[in-house]
């Protein structure tokens, strides 16, 4: 969602966006807060909007799109839609959850489509300006971009847990011990155990299921026969249980990025690892076309030797530099690199062969991200109400063993899955209790449905979405490179924009996009 950039540019964007948005909601068309009652259920009451965070100004695009931001900032209508905690209970305990609504710019009715950037726990409320200061900014032509905080998350009562939230996993040795593995487990279930029993009910209501019955509330708030919805990560989780459980009420749906339908931790955990391996052979044969500049390898085989053999070499006997340590950890950083960073890992992994510390920025470590907007425990909680075989360490740490045997290059080092624990063979949902219902299977519907996936990501791989499609129906996009999300703001944006124009081949059978 945006690079590193420095701190005194984040604070003037954040500074200067707290403003815009502050005097622009007073003033824009809102209708004031309902006092002296208290809201009803899938009521949705206008107020003025927040002042934004720093962290949301910069991760919506004030410091790239500082005028088109102001523009849209200057129409943003804010509220609060009130739902039951627990839908099945629906008398019982209230949530407010914050809505902002960009109304659109064309000349005739529009619809809602709401918009949700995954995360878990990411706070969406913000998005619909980041995404109409971006490629996809004439959605506006046609659609009122809706972003909500899903429950626990943003502004919508957000549930912490800072027990679990502060745990320090320590130094990460190149991979851990059954022993000290087993520590980490116990001190987080620990940690989650506390804040379960300070409040069980806020608990059991952070699931997917409740999520995608706060969507359907707010259609009706909007009086809208039908909810269109662009997701992406477990925004796809969301759409395509939202799609299931109120298919007469789905509209255009685009999943990006999308969350394997099965919900076996032990089994996504797989998926992950077994892509970030193939990305590591696609990684050996792109250096060995490129011997002549790497001097690694003339043939893919040749480089994956001399990697891993580089690798070993680090691991007992670290490159000591006045620059840094190279070792083991940082090996493995290179070894993964995304397609976007392979110059870069190249150069570092040449230089290390040569017992050199790789030069300059451009070595291929990864890069300071922009300030998250994720609710940690909330995220957490609701990732593990869709996932199953979490809660066992007996389960974990053996699917580890044998993913370090499967995946001798990456099987060691943590899956890039928000499910797994800091500590390699543990899992984030360590002592949560198990969710009362399971989770929604996807199925299908009648609204027109495009699966994005980005053909060399490792975070929700491509067998994911082909999954998803078997089970959801619908078309399968695949854009030409290894980004997670952001195809909005992307060269196939116009995509994008033709699916939810209803221009069908946007989403045509077998569609690749290269950006």
């Amino acid at each position: 969602m945006g690079g590193a950039r420095s701190r005194g540019v984040r604070t003037v964007a954040g500074v200067m966006l707290a403003g815009l948005l502050a005097a622009a909601c007073a003033d824009g068309d809102v209708r004031p807060a309902a006092t002296g009652t208290p809201p009803r259920t899938g009521e949705l009451t206008w107020g003025t909007c927040p002042e934004p965070s720093e962290a949301e100004a910069q991760v919506w695009g004030a410091a790239e799109h500082r005028a088109a931001y102001a523009r849209h900032a200057a129409r943003l209508r804010c509220g609060t839609l009130t739902v039951p905690a627990d839908w099945t209970a629906p008398q019982g305990r209230r949530l407010e959850l914050a809505v902002a609504l960009l109304p659109s710019t064309g000349d005739g009715p529009a619809e809602p489509l709401a918009l949700n950037p995954g995360g878990p726990g990411v706070s969406g409320r913000l998005m619909p300006i980041g995404i109409a200061s971006g490629g996809a900014r004439a959605l506006l032509d046609r659609y009122d971009l809706v972003g909500l905080d899903v429950r626990g998350t943003g502004r919508s009562g957000p549930a912490t847990c800072p027990a679990a939230e502060s745990l320090d996993a320590g130094p990460q040795p190149a991979a851990p011990t059954h022993r000290t593995a087993r520590a980490y487990w116990n001190r987080l279930a620990r940690a989650h155990t506390t804040c379960a029993e300070a409040d069980p009910a806020q608990l059991a209501s952070l699931t997917t299921t409740n999520a995608a019955h706060d969507l359907d509330a707010l259609r009706r708030a909007l009086r809208a026969p039908r909810l269109h919805y662009y997701g992406v990560s477990w925004g796809t989780s969301l759409g395509a249980t939202y799609r299931t459980l109120f298919p007469t009420h789905s509209g255009r749906m685009l999943l990006e990025s999308v969350v394997s339908p099965d919900p076996d931790l032990r089994g996504l955990l797989d998926g992950v690892t077994r892509a970030r391996e193939q990305r590591f052979e696609h990684f050996t044969a792109w250096l060995a076309a490129r011997s002549d500049r790497y001097g690694l390898g003339t043939t893919a085989d040749e480089v994956r030797t001399r990697l891993l053999s580089l690798r070993e070499r680090l691991t007992t006997r670290p490159l000591r530099t006045s620059d840094g340590t190279y070792g083991r950890v940082e090996t493995d950083q290179y070894l993964d690199a995304e397609p976007a960073d392979r110059a870069g890992a190249g150069a570092a992994l040449s230089a290390l062969a040569r017992g050199r510390a790789p030069a300059g920025d451009g070595d291929g470590k990864p890069r300071t991200a922009a300030p998250p907007l994720v609710a940690p425990f909330a995220g957490t909680a609701l990732l593990c109400s869709q996932v199953t075989h979490a809660a066992s360490f007996t389960e974990q740490w053996s699917a580890y063993g044998e993913r370090r045997t499967a995946y001798p290059v990456l099987g060691a080092t943590r899956p890039m899955f928000p499910g797994s624990g800091e500590v390699p063979g543990t899992s984030t949902c360590a002592g949560l209790p198990a969710p009362e219902r399971p989770p929604v299977e996807p199925g299908r519907a009648d609204g027109p449905l495009l699966l994005v996936a980005h053909r060399d990501e490792v975070i929700t791989p491509l067998p994911w979405a082909r999954a998803m499609r078997a089970r959801t129906g619908g078309s399968l996009l695949v854009v030409g490179d290894g980004e997670h999300g952001g195809m909005a703001g992307g060269g196939c944006a116009g995509r994008v924009v033709g699916f939810f124009a209803g221009e069908e081949g946007a989403a045509a059978e077998g569609g690749v996009c290269e950006p």
